[in-house]
């Protein structure tokens, strides 16, 4: 049997969504038949440890010698190095380039996209594929939306009016805002949590702050939806696939003045029950949309096509 063999960002401490996504496909995959693997040359990451993300997951390790043979599909992430760059081009049909932000393209300086554009791409969202193929010019993209675990991601027992954000999606922009934001409300910080803490918090807290900014998609809005949360921030490139205004208020990313009002307006919506269930419940509709079961499906399928 085939193997698919996806490769792995050597990252064991920092929380890094596209490398869940990774032991995510991988479970995934395993569990309806297809021979998949981690190719990984650290081993498992130490935030994943308790996860659904690693269920049914199996590791090749990398630090070793290891022999691909002709038939097995490798799948490399966008964080591909130039080593693995003549490896690329030497496997015809078997490989596969697994863009999960498609601003690696412009960033990732030391790869010559040019010379891999003719090669079969998936990436995570309609904004993705649009810049790959008009800005990037690869001529296959196809798009498969990773998911949330809704039996991870929903609402807590409890709730309490607290701003839930992510300082790491925009180092020390929260503190700022939290200057000119009226009322009192406290704003919490999720920092090196797990996958399971991170539901906690988020099911616990009335609003989610979303600071992403570059994304390919954007996951933790999605995660708080599915949570409950009423979520406002940043609106931008992939995460404009699924925010809508009957889902969360928004601005467009980078825009400051207006992500500010939408901290308020998520603030007033918290403290209007009729106005505040209707957020959640579109927003719980549209994760359930990104559902992990539906990016496992989709994922099986396209994998399936190649083998």
């Amino acid at each position: 049997m085939a193997r698919v063999l996806f490769g792995m960002i050597d990252n064991r401490t920092r929380p890094i969504g596209g490398v869940k996504v990774i032991y995510q496909a991988v479970g995934a995959l395993r569990r309806r038949g297809i021979d998949a693997y981690v190719a990984s040359g650290v081993g498992m990451p130490e935030w994943l440890a308790g996860s659904r993300a690693i269920r049914d997951v199996e590791i090749v390790d990398m630090s070793k010698p290891q022999r691909l043979e002709a038939d097995d599909l490798y799948v490399a992430t966008d964080a591909i190095g130039p080593h693995r760059m003549e490896f690329m081009l030497a496997r015809p049909d078997r490989r596969v380039l697994f863009v999960q932000n498609h601003n690696a393209i412009p960033t990732n300086t030391a790869v010559d996209w040019s010379r891999l554009t003719h090669i079969r791409c998936l990436t995570v969202s309609q904004y993705s594929r649009r810049y790959l193929m008009e800005e990037a010019g690869f001529r296959q993209v196809d798009v498969v939306s990773p998911g949330v675990d809704l039996e991870v991601f929903r609402p807590g027992r409890e709730r309490r009016h607290r701003i839930a954000y992510m300082p790491r999606k925009w180092p020390g922009l929260a503190e700022r805002f939290r200057q000119h934001v009226a009322g009192s409300v406290e704003w919490y910080p999720i920092e090196n949590a797990t996958e399971q803490e991170t539901a906690d918090i988020l099911g616990g807290s009335s609003i989610f702050l979303n600071l992403g900014r570059n994304e390919g998609l954007g996951l933790p809005p999605l995660e708080a939806m599915a949570a409950g949360c009423i979520v406002c921030g940043f609106a931008g490139e992939g995460t404009t696939d699924f925010a809508s205004p009957e889902n969360g208020f928004w601005a467009a990313e980078g825009d400051m003045r207006g992500c500010l009002q939408a901290v308020a307006d998520a603030a007033a919506a918290a403290g209007n029950p009729a106005r505040a269930e209707a957020i959640v419940r579109n927003g719980q509709e549209t994760a359930a949309r990104y559902s992990l079961a539906a990016f496992e499906e989709a994922l099986a399928a396209y994998i399936r096509r190649l083998l």
